[in-house]
């Protein structure tokens, strides 16, 4: 959707008034420092690499350590996941979270409850929060609102 901020009237040779309408955002400023702020929560498009870190830290965190005699090419996932950000001062203090389903394939207790939660602190690792037993616990209610989830008490 285009916001009209103006017009411009253009007086014609036979007196008739020609109006042009031109967007908001020609000749407008930059975005303001405060839609650049930290604290904002941004929704973003979860990519095969970083659903493969999450499976990782599943698998290395959590999993593996519980089920010894279990292969890493069985994990199921991460599926139907939520990815994004909270702004920090600088790139580097961004916290990244993603919420998502899954599991290891024979084994069907690990696909009960959910969803999982994961985070990462800038360029750091992911690192496995657990599940949340169906209410994504410690997840920001910012990233909670934009991903339309409720927020759980």
């Amino acid at each position: 959707m285009i916001k009209w901020a103006g017009k411009v009237s253009v007086a014609a040779a036979t007196a008739v008034t020609v109006t042009v309408l031109f967007p908001a955002t020609a000749g407008a400023a930059p975005s303001s420092p405060a839609s650049q702020a930290a604290g904002k929560a941004v929704n973003l498009k979860i990519t095969e690499r970083i659903r493969h870190q999450l499976a990782d830290a599943y698998w290395k965190q959590y999993y593996k350590a519980n089920h010894p005699r279990a292969v890493r090419t069985k994990v199921d996932g991460p599926k139907r996941v939520y990815y994004g950000k909270i702004k920090g001062a600088t790139a580097g203090k961004d916290v990244y979270w993603a919420v998502g389903s899954i599991g290891v394939k024979g084994d069907p207790i690990s696909y009960q409850d959910g969803p999982h939660v994961w985070r990462k602190r800038g360029h750091g690792a992911w690192s496995y929060r657990g599940d949340s037993g169906g209410c994504p616990f410690k997840v920001p209610k910012a990233l909670l609102k934009i991903w339309h989830l409720p927020e759980c008490g």
